[in-house]
């Protein structure tokens, strides 16, 4: 099953809420380069990347306009 990127940050934290809301509704969510940025934080060119399922995109979708 492939993974989509929806969002994009240098601070993991920035992505945290936005991953329990989704969560909270059922969509599993992936946090890619988290540790990464952690340990290389002085780099700046490494971002964490927000990831669902490509088959939760339809339902993420509906959740975020929900929300905003």
């Amino acid at each position: 099953m492939s993974l989509i990127t929806i969002q994009k940050s240098h601070n993991v934290s920035d992505l945290f809420i936005l991953k329990s809301s989704l969560e909270h509704d059922g969509i599993k969510c992936f946090l890619l380069n988290e540790f990464t940025t952690q340990i290389m934080s002085h780099v700046g060119s490494f971002e964490v990347e927000l990831q669902v399922h490509a088959a939760d995109i339809d339902r993420m979708k509906e959740i975020l306009a929900e929300v905003n």
